[in-house]
């Protein structure tokens, strides 16, 4: 399983790695636009990758992963906050994803960091790894967070030494930690 940002040219990364090695599966969100969705999809598949809308995909990633497919999966972006948790980025508490972690935990799968990175001349370098070493105490909840933290550190410091390759049109910290407290205190 790979986990990557909004970096440099992700797209580009996609396609390398299925013409390199085999098709990916990679979790998305749909555009807000329908046109610019079906091109996109288009795009994708026309090397063999299959994107997975993220609504209700757990299960299928899980029979995917099973199969030894190989998922790819963007972290970078705010979720709400039933949908993640919350982790440190950039020194600020960010609602983060923790399927990466969860499927990982699930299923035993290997992850690694990709990031393919722009150079001069119109080149990418795509750059995979090392091995990330996901921590299973036993303790879900704690082992999901500290997983999360661990991947999330990573986006950081590729962001960090190339911040000029992040794409950051999103409001990475829109979900604030007193949203959920504030609604679990309602509902619960």
């Amino acid at each position: 399983m790979l986990f990557g940002a909004h970096f440099g040219n992700w797209e580009i990364g996609n396609v390398a790695l299925a013409l390199l090695t085999r098709p990916l599966v990679f979790m998305v969100r749909l555009l807000d636009n329908p046109f610019m969705e079906e091109v996109t999809t288009y795009l994708r598949a026309a090397c063999g990758n299959i994107s997975l809308h993220k609504e209700n995909a757990m299960r299928k990633t899980l029979q995917l992963l099973r199969k030894g497919e190989t998922i790819n999966i963007l972290v970078d972006q705010n979720v709400a906050w039933y949908e993640g948790i919350f982790v440190d980025f950039f020194g600020r508490p960010a609602c983060t994803t923790s399927g990466v972690a969860q499927l990982a935990l699930h299923t035993g799968a290997a992850v690694m960091p990709a990031f393919t990175r722009r150079l001069p001349g119109g080149r990418y370098l795509l750059e995979i790894g090392p091995k990330t070493d996901i921590i299973d105490t036993g303790n879900r909840d704690a082992d999901i967070f500290i997983n999360t933290q661990k991947i999330t550190k990573i986006i950081e410091e590729y962001v960090r030494k190339y911040p000029e390759q992040w794409l950051w049109l999103h409001q990475r910290w829109k979900t604030k930690p007193w949203q959920a407290k504030r609604i679990k205190k309602k509902c619960c």
